[in-house]
């Protein structure tokens, strides 16, 4: 029997619909994900809808005490609670300013909760997400190497919250004239069906 499998996509394309071309790469992830495995149920959220805002100093007191209380259940932690219940996670968002949009940033500021994204065990930390697997997912208009900072960023929230198998897979040169961007986007769509079949 088919085991079904919760899997999160965090949108975070800053462009509507297909004119996204990192979305456009997403889909065809999730779509050959769904293909192979029909039992997976894909929940989206996507971020420019949330219009989520940066922690201040009254949030971060508010959630240390609800958090001292028990209350995780607050609807503070949705976003936590959602992040932390997810089986596999897919994100997308295309390379900005040296990472990504801001929004993706404050989304995990929003999600880094002790006791439920992670928890103490004196004084280390240890990871509560029950994900096997982060798949990143981008786009950029040059080429940002192997080194690109969002994706190392990501890769160490994985790491804090115990999530073992981090990807990232990058449509590179997207807006450079001088070369063949069509052979560009084919190479990642081919990149990324193979590795949904692996995932």
């Amino acid at each position: 029997m088919e085991v079904s499998v919760r899997v999160l996509f965090v949108d975070c394309c800053t462009k509507e619909g297909g004119a996204s071309k990192t979305r456009q790469l997403c889909r065809i992830f999730l779509d050959e994900v769904k293909r192979l495995h029909p039992e997976y149920e894909v929940e989206t959220l996507v971020l420019k809808e949330k219009k989520l805002v940066p922690l201040e100093e009254a949030d971060i007191v508010r959630r240390n005490a609800l958090i001292r209380a028990g209350e995780t259940g607050d609807c503070m932690f949705d976003h936590a609670r959602q992040f932390a219940d997810a089986e596999r996670i897919v994100a997308a968002a295309p390379y900005w300013d040296l990472s990504f949009p801001s929004m993706l940033k404050v989304y995990i500021e929003h999600i880094f909760v002790n006791g439920i994204a992670f928890a103490y065990e004196g004084p280390r930390a240890v990871g509560r997400c029950i994900a096997e697997k982060f798949m990143y997912i981008q786009t950029a208009g040059g080429f940002v190497g192997e080194n690109e900072p969002g994706s190392m960023y990501l890769k160490a929230v994985c790491k804090m919250l115990g999530i073992p198998e981090f990807q990232y897979i990058c449509a590179e040169g997207m807006d450079i004239q001088e070369i063949d961007r069509e052979q560009q986007w084919r190479t990642a769509v081919e990149e990324t069906v193979k590795a949904a079949q692996q995932w």
